[in-house]
């Protein structure tokens, strides 16, 4: 792979991982504690129930792709493996180290991924008959797995070129934007 295309897919990975956050971000943000905005959003539940699975299974989608195994995909795995046969190329600014500790984070994460990719496989892309294997993906883990993401993404991109991806601005507006509309329809409720 040559710099400007490991660049190119660099930015695309960038892409698949801000939409998949997003869309965690907005889901998170309609999953209401309070009684009074449950009661708001419910009543117009015909949008907002089928919105929000959507938003998970979009999220949970988008976040299985940023580790896909497949080489004709862009994603972590594929951009580390031709970082590290080209070190000196595509992540000039990295150490063989830097390249081995995010490999490290994404091999940290195998038995998450595993049960993601399984989700993603049997349920999201496909809806198989028959089911094998674990398919639990919990709140806190996802979360957990969002952080990593995104060190992950900014450690290999600054290896490339010094730059990084300021992901709290655009997942800040959509956290603020999604409690102003559950504001909204609670104000709207009453």
């Amino acid at each position: 792979m040559v710099p400007d295309e490991f660049k190119r897919q660099l930015d695309e990975l960038s892409t698949v991982i801000l939409d998949g956050i997003i869309y965690f971000t907005v889901w998170d943000g309609l999953m209401v504690e309070s009684d009074e905005a449950a009661q708001a959003l419910n009543r117009y539940r015909g949008l907002f129930l089928p919105a929000r699975n959507a938003l998970l299974w979009m999220a949970l989608l988008q976040l299985a792709k940023v580790f896909d195994r497949d080489p004709r995909t862009v994603s972590f795995r594929n951009l580390i493996s031709a970082a590290k046969e080209n070190r000196e190329d595509l992540t000039p600014h990295a150490t063989e180290e830097d390249l081995n500790q995010i490999q490290q984070q994404v091999d940290d994460n195998e038995a998450l991924l595993e049960r993601l990719k399984r989700l993603r496989d049997q349920r999201i892309a496909h809806h198989d008959s028959t089911t094998s294997g674990d398919r639990t993906v919990l709140f806190g883990e996802l979360q957990r797995l969002v952080e990593e993401i995104k060190s992950m993404y900014n450690s290999l991109r600054r290896g490339h070129d010094r730059a990084c991806i300021a992901f709290d601005v655009p997942i800040g507006d959509a956290e603020r934007h999604t409690s102003e509309v559950v504001r909204i329809m609670c104000e709207d409720r009453d």
